[in-house]
């Protein structure tokens, strides 16, 4: 088997140290998307040797931030399959550390790592060995099913919480932290390996997965993003909207003295002319409007006649006072 990537040579339990054979160096294809909405389905598959037993490791890492001299991160809700698997957690610039996936516990004082599960509510102590903090870097690290006293040790199938907390170094403003899962799979006759994860409760962000010497990565994201593969359709310019001019072309007879209709009528057209005339006719426009509805007006020239007739009543009256 092939130990995981982001915590070379810690197994079981971040106890013991081995040489771990590698597995799944005779992968040659991994498919795997490129992003997955969080909450649905991410499918891993590829191609291996028939029946070949493949290790399909995925690691993804964090800043944490330094609170009150302390760090934790929780992560709601993963789920844990059934076969074996391993989970692993990388920290620096830390004193000490504690990891719990339900129903393990893995505590480092910096010294030594001890290890409970609980059992009816009690904490019971299943190994404690050594493990030294260096440099402010540990790796907890859990391999499952394990087999202690003989009794085997697994975590069920379904969703776990995983949490991790501990005290950050004096002059450490944040904590870089790294997150492993390592799990098992085997290649049918055809040598096709799939694998199928939920990834509700898992973190927003990249993730690198490895099979054999293959990597790839996916981002796990909110919400789906705009197809790239989709041409985008060309941007389209509005055309400026024509301002429509009604014009209003009297109706004239055909007589000596052109004389207009009393109803000025709006042409048909939406760009009206006018129609021949003997004379010149003014074109009268008015103003645009959504719809145009021209206002009567009083029929041209009877003011003016008016006018007319009224000063040559008075002229008329003055001379006939001057001839008395």
């Amino acid at each position: 088997m092939k130990h995981i990537k982001v915590a070379p040579g810690l197994v079981l339990l971040c106890v013991f140290l081995a040489s771990v054979p590698i597995a799944g160096s005779s992968v040659t294809e991994l498919n795997v998307p490129s992003f997955v909405v969080q909450g649905e389905t991410l499918s891993i598959s590829g191609k291996a040797l028939p029946n070949e037993v493949v290790w399909l490791d995925s690691s993804f890492e964090l800043s944490l931030p330094v609170s009150d001299g302390r760090y934790s991160e929780e992560f709601w809700g993963i789920n844990f399959i059934e076969g074996e698997k391993k989970i692993s957690a990388r920290a620096e610039n830390i004193k000490n550390m504690q990891m719990s996936v339900s129903p393990f516990t893995a505590t480092c004082n910096g010294a030594t790592v001890k290890v409970t599960t609980t059992i009816l509510g009690v904490a019971v102590p299943v190994i404690e060995a050594p493990l030294k903090i260096t440099n402010g870097i540990v790796t907890l690290s859990f391999s499952f099913p394990m087999e202690i006293s003989g009794f085997e040790i697994d975590i069920p199938p379904g969703k776990r919480d995983i949490k991790i907390s501990g005290d950050a170094m004096d002059d450490a403003t944040s904590v870089n932290l790294e997150i492993a899962t390592s799990i098992k799979v085997t290649a049918n006759s055809n040598g096709d390996f799939l694998l199928d994860i939920d990834t509700e409760g898992v973190p927003l962000g990249e993730f690198l997965i490895t099979a054999g010497e293959i990597e790839k990565t996916v981002q796990i994201v909110l919400t789906e993003p705009a197809s790239t593969s989709i041409q985008r359709s060309p941007a389209i310019t509005p055309a400026s909207t024509p301002v429509i001019t009604p014009t209003i072309s009297p109706i004239l007879t055909s007589s000596s003295s052109p004389k207009p209709s009393s109803t000025p009528k709006p042409s048909a057209t939406s760009t009206p002319t006018e129609k021949p005339s003997p004379s010149p006719t003014p074109t009268l426009t008015e103003k645009p409007s959504p719809s145009p509805t021209p206002a009567p007006r009083l029929i041209p020239g009877f003011e003016a006649l008016f006018a007319i007739a009224g000063l040559l009543a008075v002229a008329y009256f003055v001379l006939t006072l001057r001839r008395k």
